[in-house]
């Protein structure tokens, strides 16, 4: 009986590394294939040698500052993961879409991930496009940690804040780098292409940018920078958060997470944040932490009263 166990379990664990062995194989022959397919839009800079690409929409008046919208970690495609919430603002405004290296349509630098570096891009990106401060920053998640940075570092260029559930320097209290290492490994075997394990975001896209979406989430997810920006957030936190709360108008949205694990203190960190500043206004909000693909006519609307103000 034993003996039958030990070979059902050998069987398992062959098929298992034959599976694994030919999904690799498919997912880097695709890789090939679909390079000639991803058709860059925005405009390609150069920055520290690498290109970084930031798209533009919209039109700036002579009064508004442009908003930049700084997209959450690892966010494979931030041109089309947020277009359902920023294509409803630039009827009104000028939106720039920055990409940082190992997002969207930029280049895979392996450049140090430090939040002076990541703000030092951004800026250099920006100057680079044309697009000139000042600036409303728009984070998503981990980018508050450059938002925070950039507007107490350069408090001229930043004339406020919109925060989309923002985490802020105290929502990082410990690493979860074993999983994301764990994700990573998954990705080199071409997971992520799999429907059920990553989800690719296809609201309010044409056919041909919901394609251009997917072909940048099989490229781009858990790449050498965007894993080594998880590796390094920590020590961002840490950086980020001996600085003040900007003096500046900030709107925040707030999110419970849909009330997944942690939520409480996820939305206490931003409490505590919005009672630190000086000039606040917290929306909350119920719904998961991707707010955009849930409630961004409300957050439209909440953004335009607050430019505004």
């Amino acid at each position: 009986m034993w003996k039958k166990i030990k070979k059902a379990l050998l069987l398992i664990f062959c098929c298992l590394i034959i599976f694994f062995i030919l999904a690799a194989i498919y997912h880097f022959i695709m890789l090939k294939v679909e390079k000639i397919k991803i058709k860059s839009i925005g405009t390609s800079v150069a920055v520290d040698g690498y290109n970084m690409n930031v798209y533009l929409e919209g039109k700036k008046t002579n009064t508004d500052a442009t908003i930049v919208l700084l997209s959450g970690s690892g966010v494979a495609s931030p041109i089309y993961d947020y277009k359902i919430l920023y294509s409803k603002l630039t009827d009104e405004y000028q939106v720039a879409v920055v990409e940082k290296f190992g997002y969207g349509y930029s280049d895979v630098s392996r450049l140090p991930r430090d939040v002076k570096t990541l703000v030092e891009e951004d800026r250099k990106a920006l100057k680079g496009a044309g697009i000139e401060a000042p600036y409303v920053l728009m984070p998503h998640s981990m980018s508050a940690l450059e938002a925070i940075y950039w507007a107490d570092t350069y408090p001229e260029e930043v004339e406020r804040i919109i925060g989309l559930d923002m985490a802020v320097p105290d929502s990082y209290v410990k690493s979860n780098m074993a999983g994301i290492t764990f994700m990573k490994t998954m990705t080199y075997f071409g997971m992520h292409r799999i429907p059920v394990f990553c989800y690719v975001n296809q609201d309010g896209l044409s056919d041909g940018e919901y394609e251009q979406n997917k072909l940048l989430v099989y490229r781009n997810s858990l790449n050498a920078d965007v894993y080594e920006e998880c590796k390094m957030v920590l020590n961002n936190a840490k950086t980020v958060g001996e600085l003040p709360v900007p003096d500046v108008p900030i709107l925040m949205f707030t999110t419970n997470l849909a009330q997944a694990s942690g939520y409480e203190g996820w939305v206490n960190a931003q409490e505590d944040f919005a009672e630190h500043a000086k000039d606040c206004t917290q929306i909350k909000l119920d719904c998961g932490h991707n707010l955009h693909y849930y409630k961004s006519d409300y957050i439209v609307e909440e953004i335009k009263k607050f430019m505004k103000d």
